[in-house]
């Protein structure tokens, strides 16, 4: 593997990424496993850059042109000629900065382009006018446009035209839409390094929040879940039992199992060995405060095929896999106390963090409340993220996992030679979600829990024990409870889970290609309104439709997932009330979180998008 090349503060010159531009940049550090510098540009921006799109300071000194030898320089050019000379292009010399410009270079002859770029004056922009009225935002992007073009000087020797200026257009174009609902001077004119004075939009100042009923609320949440857990885990497990029975105090006792805990302990071990395996791609979440972005490991797909390949080698040897069902009480204790353990160390270590790196809960002061919404945005040890870790591996794993173990238990219980038809129903529905959400894993870089909540006893209790118990409801009621379906009710739940996964799928994957490349052709189709902050809101097909088809699409699965568990009981159909009131409620915060950062263009949006999750009612 090669090494590093250039010294960490060494100050080099850096290829703007989607252009032939260079500007001088200090390198920040360097990570051997992927050969990527991590550099800093003049402005505070970080990007990584490889190896091949940095060069040194000296190989940018410009040649210096013979002055003894005037007929070289007029065989080399005919830029020289008085129709060059007199052309509107040119600027005098005395208008030229004397700070250093951005240079490209010509791949073909092996010279240098010098590319001038003046200050751009706050006058220019025809804003923050006395009466109020901010004039010509429309006429600003052809001012800029014009401006950089007639800024461009070439060197004697070189023939081509300048193409790749048009990039530096396109970045500084977007400075225009800052201009749409900011009308006073005082909130623009911060001077950007290389010679270009941008024009910066103060942030809205956020407004804090207490979610989940502040603490009260939370306090209520810690002390109710897990006997909830533990009352729908007794009523589906156990077979004709009234619904209002619970725990025996002696049953109760017999919760620890340290032999159940060590199980459960290796469980987590195996995970997060697969997780730090190098394999799957890297992908980068969203720009953090401080304007750096995490790197992530997208591996979830991998680490579920080689969870099978180990359960697999499991039955090879005939290693009874029903002591997990014969146990489940125990093992939902102890991921209920390893989630509890975690919780703890997660808060203590958040005060070693500096205050940018926290989450909006944990700068509320309140500790039951930063307990449970956690205070550390991204608690990390090296490359191990530990919020991101208990939210794809043992949590997802887990669930499928569990579902395998009831199908096996289903079977030896009713003594049956295959799983009934409920059993297989409810595993491949609920296996073809796990396959897409984890074939589409960089997409949860930009959900709510990864970007917004921190990592406390929430995040904790829900990856480690609540997604694989009682996302699990379904399969283990009917371990106890069989049912029999004609092939009509089960063509007919087989095609609303199918509409609901279709629907899912397209509105996650429109979504996540239009945030990739909002320019992609094969979204042109899509109308868009324009916001402040530089991004655009699809305003018409699913995304028209309703403000979040993604989650419409998640209740009818999870509806469908119930129904193969019949009517005789409540019980199984927990989970899509479950989750009926965690979408309504995720509703609710990601439109709060919204309209914070669009302003009255999410105003705009909503009035082109009336309907959040259900057409024409709600």
């Amino acid at each position: 593997m090669p090494s590093q090349k250039f010294d960490d503060g060494s100050t080099v010159m850096g290829r703007w990424p989607g252009s032939s531009l260079y500007y001088e940049v200090q390198i920040v550090s360097f990570y051997p496993s992927t050969q990527l510098y991590t550099v800093r540009y003049k402005d505070g921006t970080e990007l990584d850059l490889r190896d091949g799109d940095i060069k040194t300071l000296g190989s940018f000194r410009t040649k210096k042109r013979n002055s003894a030898s005037p007929s070289r320089r007029r065989s080399r050019s005919r830029s020289r000629s008085p129709a060059r000379a007199r052309s509107p292009g040119r600027q005098p010399k005395r208008a030229q900065q004397a700070s250093p410009a951005p240079v490209t270079r010509n791949s073909r002859k092996g010279d240098f382009l010098k590319v001038q770029l003046t200050p751009l004056r706050l006058e220019d922009y025809s804003v923050g006018k006395s009466n109020g009225e901010a004039e010509g935002i429309g006429k600003t992007v052809d001012y800029i446009r014009e401006h950089l073009r007639t800024n461009v000087e070439k060197e004697d020797y070189l023939r081509e035209p300048l193409r790749s200026n048009e990039n530096v257009v396109k970045e500084i174009v977007r400075s225009e839409r800052v201009l749409r609902y900011k009308r006073t001077k005082e909130q623009y004119a911060e001077k950007e390094p290389n010679n270009i004075e941008v024009l910066k939009v103060k942030p809205a100042e956020k407004i804090q929040t207490s979610e989940f009923g502040g603490r009260i609320g939370t306090l209520f949440m810690m002390l109710s879940l897990p006997p909830l857990l533990f009352y729908l885990l007794y009523q589906c497990t156990q077979k004709n039992v009234p619904l209002f029975s619970f725990y025996s105090y002696s049953a109760l006792v017999d919760l620890w199992n340290p032999t159940v805990l060590g199980y459960f302990t290796l469980w987590i071990l195996l995970n997060a060995l697969f997780y730090l395996l190098p394999i799957g791609k890297v992908a980068y979440g969203v720009p953090l405060d401080n304007g750096n972005s995490l790197k992530y490991r997208i591996n979830g797909f991998h680490s579920l095929i080689l969870v099978a390949v180990v359960v697999g080698g499991l039955l090879y040897y005939q290693v009874n896999l029903l002591y997990v069902y014969k146990h489940l009480h125990q093992f939902a204790a102890a991921a209920t106390l390893f989630s509890v353990v975690l919780s703890v160390y997660a808060v203590a270590r958040s005060y070693r963090a500096p205050k940018e790196e926290l989450s909006e809960a944990g700068k509320s002061g309140n500790f039951i409340y930063t307990f449970f919404m956690g205070r550390e945005l991204n608690p990390r040890i090296g490359n191990f993220d530990f919020k991101y870790f208990i939210a794809i591996q043992p949590s997802v794993n887990g669930w499928v996992f569990l579902n395998f173990i009831m199908l096996l238990a289903e079977m030896n219980v009713q003594k049956l030679d295959n799983p009934s038809i409920s059993m297989i129903l409810v595993n491949s529905f609920q296996l073809l979600y796990v396959l897409h959400v984890l074939w589409n894993q960089e997409g949860i870089l930009t959900s709510l829990d990864i970007t917004h909540d921190g990592f406390g006893f929430m995040l904790a209790l829900v990856g480690l024990v609540w997604v694989p118990i009682i996302y699990s409801l379904q399969a283990m009621y009917l371990v106890n409870h069989p049912v029999d379906l004609s092939r009509t009710v089960v063509a007919a739940i087989i095609v609303l889970n199918t509409f609901g996964y279709l629907l899912f799928r397209c509105a996650n994957n429109q979504k996540y290609a239009f945030r990739k490349n909002p320019d992609d052709p094969k979204l042109s189709h899509l109308k868009t309104i324009p916001t402040a902050a530089g991004s655009r809101l699809i305003v018409s097909g699913l995304w028209g439709l309703v403000r979040h088809p993604n989650y419409l699409g998640d209740l009818i699965m999870a509806w469908a997932w119930c129904l193969p568990c019949g009517f005789t009981s409540i019980l199984p159909y927990f989970y899509g009330f479950y989750l009926t009131c965690l979408l309504l409620h995720r509703v609710f915060r990601v439109e709060q979180q919204c309209n914070m950062k669009y302003g009255p263009d999410w105003q705009k949006y909503c009035q082109h998008v009336p309907y959040r999750l259900i057409p024409y009612i709600y």
